[in-house]
């Protein structure tokens, strides 16, 4: 099982988790962040005690406690979404899942973006994720997008490349999951730093919203204030 999560394991399936809403917000923390830690109107917001009444439990976290742990929470998540943008695979630029990848790169792609596809696939004796596939149908492919009888040597004509696109979709579609499955499990090692940033910082999140939760709980029950 551990083997099977680790060749599947890639950056698509992290999206949301790094690159969601919050994360995005969190790029302003360190220039507004000494608002939140030394501002005492923010402090005094974020004592809750009208909504809560003040509480004398010791699980309780203080309102210097709560500041800190909020204001670091966010730097951890705009500091793994930094690191997403700078080192997630660059095949993102045209889709961040399978499906966004195949549809823009079939609508974008050049001959010369597959010819290089194509090559690197080969080295490894045509294996893709759907199987392997042979040179003849790569030929296919050429002779249908290519007027190989036109131009210069150096320079060929363009054929019906719709029309290529068309008749050998399959095998097009075949190289483009293959090449995103490739480049989606580069630098993992910096995935699983954004990873752990992350999850430190929804923790840190998660550990305030919970306690602020049962005080007011305790408090709307009139238990332990």
């Amino acid at each position: 099982m551990l083997r099977t999560f680790w060749y599947n394991f890639g950056w698509s399936d992290w999206v949301g988790f790094i690159d969601g809403w919050l994360p995005k917000l969190s790029f302003s923390v360190p220039v507004i962040g000494y608002l939140i830690l030394f501002n005492d109107s923010t402090g005094g917001l974020l004592r809750f005690d009208v909504l809560t009444g003040p509480s004398t439990e010791s699980w309780s976290l203080s309102t210097e406690v709560r500041l800190r742990l909020l204001y670091f929470s966010l730097i951890f998540l705009g500091v793994s979404n930094l690191m997403y943008r700078l080192k997630k695979p660059y095949i993102f630029r045209y889709g961040t899942n399978i499906r966004e990848f195949v549809i823009s790169a079939m609508q974008l792609f050049t001959y010369g973006n597959f010819l290089a596809i194509h090559n690197s696939i080969r080295e490894n004796g045509h294996l893709t994720q759907d199987g392997k596939y042979y040179d003849s149908e790569w030929r296919g492919f050429t002779s249908a997008a290519l007027n190989e009888g036109e131009g210069t040597d150096q320079v060929k004509s363009t054929g019906n490349w719709e029309q290529a696109k068309s008749r050998y979709g399959s095998l097009l579609i075949s190289l483009l999951n293959e090449h995103f499955f490739r480049n989606n499990q580069k630098n993992r090692g910096w995935l699983i730093f954004c990873i752990t940033l992350s999850s430190l910082g929804y923790l840190g999140l998660l550990i305030s919203s919970l306690e602020l939760m049962l005080r007011v709980i305790y408090s709307s029950f009139g238990i332990g204030v």
